[in-house]
């Protein structure tokens, strides 16, 4: 299996590592100053959205009084974050494992540099936030200590990348449907807003690096990377149910465990969050039938998605039967002007709120200031959809999303 991983007129590694060196530059955060550690907790709101909490939309969750279930979504608050910190270590240290053979001048080299430090302050902000809401940091237990300590040796190459956009990506997805909860913790949406804003451009060098070094392996080395990512699965599992946040939140672990992990709604969170890295995972030919069948497992891949080939999807390869695709003209009207564009765009209805959400990106010559003004319409054939352009990528097009009745039919 071959995957296309160049575009024409990509930009180079180095370019990549460029643009993102700016963007660090323009927009980056001191979680010590930039949050408000001294802000109260509201006793009355939690610290996960309810319907991202484990146990959410099960009879036990619904025999819960709401002070049992805000404690419910500190302790798996508190165990996210924790993990967060050790994966975070994890990463700086093949990071710093990887530049020992990289050329020091290179930007590539400070733009890893920069990561790097940003990580650095995303674990001192988590550590923060776990003393701020009282809790205790979850540790891993001794002989799990011993694998993580072992990690960083084996991460090279493409499989680095790989493992950080399992260990980032992930968690990206689940906070940016998260973070403008009216429910959660004010001190969570702030800690939230600025973990998704600088993992953006971590995830970006991540799947660049992946791409290009997907173009260069050899077989074996690829489909070695493509099945091996699917133990991410059971690492996720473990942590999204650990029977030690269900004991400190008063219940009874093990039997809280078989219940999340039966919950066709904590099924439904696990796939939302996972959705974005299969289809770029498909798309670059580096989600093999073993690790296909592992995410499937553990529930992360829908067990009724039918197999799709990178060829076959470009947005989102292996979408579910109930996902639609449009890659064609639409028209852009931003303020006062219209623009003449091309959009490709996903939509699903999405079971966990009853609504449908669509997104995608615009490609097309547009100016800098359209994110100035980010709210828009997109029009189809004569459907007209409210929009939010929510980024520039690298390459220079526009993420767009949206919620409602999508502008394709």
């Amino acid at each position: 299996m071959t995957a296309s991983v160049k575009a024409s007129g990509a930009p180079t590694r180095e370019e990549f590592a460029e643009r993102l060196l700016r963007g660090s530059v323009k927009k980056y955060y001191e979680p010590v100053v930039d949050v408000d550690w001294d802000t109260p907790l509201d006793p009355d709101k939690f610290f996960l959205p309810p319907k991202s909490v484990s146990l959410y939309g099960t009879p036990l969750w619904d025999a819960m009084s709401r002070e049992q279930q805000i404690e419910l979504s500190r302790q798996e608050f508190v165990n996210t974050l924790s993990a967060g910190i050790w994966f975070e270590n994890i990463l700086n240290q093949a990071l710093l494992r990887d530049l020992m053979h990289a050329d020091p001048t290179a930007r590539s080299t400070h733009y890893a540099l920069t990561e790097m430090g940003d990580e650095t302050r995303h674990m001192v902000m988590f550590g923060r936030a776990i003393e701020k809401v009282g809790g205790k940091p979850m540790r891993p237990k001794r002989y799990q200590r011993m694998i993580i300590n072992g990690l960083p040796w084996t991460f090279r190459g493409a499989l680095l990348w790989v493992a950080a956009l399992v260990g980032e990506e992930i968690f990206d997805s689940l906070q940016r449907n998260m973070m403008d909860d009216p429910d959660l913790q004010p001190v969570v949406q702030r800690i939230m807003r600025i973990h998704v804003t600088e993992e953006a451009r971590h995830i970006q060098f991540a799947r660049d690096g992946a791409r290009k070094r997907v173009a260069e392996m050899p077989w074996l080395s690829r489909m070695w990377v493509a099945n091996l990512n699917g133990v991410g699965g059971l690492f996720f599992r473990h942590l999204f149910t650990n029977a030690a946040q269900y004991r400190r939140a008063g219940l009874d672990g093990k039997e809280a465990r078989r219940v999340a992990r039966s919950s066709p709604h904590h099924h439904a969170m696990q796939a939302l969050g996972f959705a974005p890295l299969a289809a770029f995972l498909t798309e670059v030919g580096l989600m093999g039938p073993i690790a296909r069948r592992l995410w499937t497992r553990t529930n992360f891949i829908p067990a009724t998605s039918p197999t799709t080939s990178p060829a076959d999807v470009r947005v989102a390869a292996d979408a579910s039967e109930d996902h639609d695709l449009y890659d064609g003209p639409a028209v852009l009207h931003v303020g006062d002007a219209d623009h003449t564009v091309r959009v490709r765009l996903l939509g699903h209805l999405e079971p966990i709120d009853g609504q449908y959400h669509w997104q995608g990106m615009i490609f097309g010559d547009l100016t800098d200031d359209v994110l100035k003004r980010p709210k828009a319409t997109l029009t189809v054939e004569g459907r007209v959809a409210q929009a939010r352009i929510t980024e520039r990528t690298p390459q220079g097009n526009y993420g767009v999303v949206g919620v409602g009745a999508p502008p394709f039919a």
